[in-house]
């Protein structure tokens, strides 16, 4: 989850099985105050910690550092990649509306970028884009813009579901 911030989704989801590992970008400050709040959950549900449930991985990084960004997503590819038998879903949800312009495209274009890089042929296969978020050069819910800024940066439209306010 790029930009998961407090949210406790990816816990909920190793909870449930639902996904093998789960991998959270975000600010410094915000992955230490995260792991703090992580290692406490732990703490009162020893329930989490008997069933062998994983904590998120946390990697910190200011997404406005894209150069930062691209060295440590690539470093998780490369050292998270198991055979061939992988998907990975990247989620961003209300984090571009904080990022400079220009930003947001960047980080679309280097997720889809990282999935080719380390998939080759297969890279549709082998990755999905999930957001809740401001789209550069996206006004309001226009699908034929939106379909263009995401396949300019190497990502597919399957659905499209515009909501209203600063992150769609």
């Amino acid at each position: 989850s790029m930009g998961a911030g407090y949210d406790l989704r990816g816990v909920k989801l190793l909870e449930q099985g639902l996904v093998d590992e789960v991998i959270e970008m975000d600010l410094e400050e915000v992955v230490n105050a995260k792991n703090v709040l992580l290692q406490r959950l732990w703490r009162r549900r020893p329930s989490l910690a008997g069933e062998n449930i994983p904590m998120p991985k946390m990697v910190g990084a200011d997404f406005n550092n894209v150069t930062e960004v691209s060295e440590k997503l690539h470093m998780l590819f490369k050292t998270n990649q198991q055979a061939h038998n992988w998907h990975t879903i990247f989620v961003f949800e209300g984090v571009m509306i904080y990022l400079d312009q220009g930003v947001s495209s960047q980080l679309l274009n280097l997720t889809s970028n990282c999935v080719k890089d380390a998939s080759g042929d297969q890279a549709n296969d082998c990755a999905s884009l999930v957001m809740a978020d401001l789209l550069d050069n996206v006004k309001d819910d226009d699908y034929q813009l939106g379909k263009h800024e995401l396949e300019t940066n190497g990502w597919r439209i399957l659905d499209w579901m515009p909501k209203q306010g600063l992150a769609r």
